[in-house]
């Protein structure tokens, strides 16, 4: 595979099916002939659509995350940090799968194949790093680091299955605004006070 773009002509239903059995079974018990079966073909049949598994899992995350770029794009969020949030924990909440491989599964990923995993992911972040930028241009904001900025309100994001899954479930709302409000906190105080969190 060439270094620079990574472009995935496996078709729609054998990602389908990779993805549930990934989800089902974990990447690393899934087998190639567990696919072959639930998707109806010969498993050398399924090398003229994957060249291995290890890409068939890369076409899975990449797919995933360019379904969750259309959906905020088509989406009726506002767009700001705000409707952002929103988007990612709706997005959580209705496809679970969805976080499971990407939280577990993409550790799996060969490391001369992560740019594109990066990529992908860069671009679902972008419209987070606009609405921080925004932020910063209008005074809202004071961010060092915008990438670590991220990288925190990602894993803020990730708290919220923990919180639907207590015994006791936290409920949604709160939920919804007690990240809103750790992540206006973690892009509002200075750099020499987020030490101290």
């Amino acid at each position: 595979m060439p270094e620079a773009a990574h472009t995935h002509d496996c078709p729609g239903f054998l990602l389908e099916a990779a993805r549930e059995l990934m989800a089902e079974h974990g990447y690393g018990a899934m087998s190639m002939r567990q696919l072959a079966a639930r998707v109806g073909l010969q498993p050398g049949s399924l090398y003229h659509h994957t060249a291995s598994k290890q890409d068939l899992l890369l076409d899975v995350l990449l797919s995933i995350l360019a379904q969750r770029l259309e959906a905020w794009q088509r989406g009726p969020y506002t767009r700001d940090l705000q409707g952002y949030l929103g988007f990612l924990l709706a997005r959580q909440r209705s496809h679970p799968c969805e976080e499971l491989l990407l939280r577990h599964e993409s550790r799996h990923v060969k490391a001369s194949q992560r740019v594109w995993l990066a990529q992908a992911l860069d671009r679902l972040q972008a419209p987070l790093r606009q609405a921080i930028e925004h932020g910063q241009r209008c005074g809202q904001f004071i961010v060092q680091d915008i990438p670590s900025a991220i990288a925190a309100i990602f894993a803020l994001i990730e708290t919220a299955e923990g919180m639907r899954n207590r015994p006791i479930p936290v409920d949604e709302a709160w939920i919804e605004a007690w990240i809103a409000r750790m992540s206006i906190a973690l892009l509002s105080c200075p750099a020499a006070d987020k030490h101290a969190l």
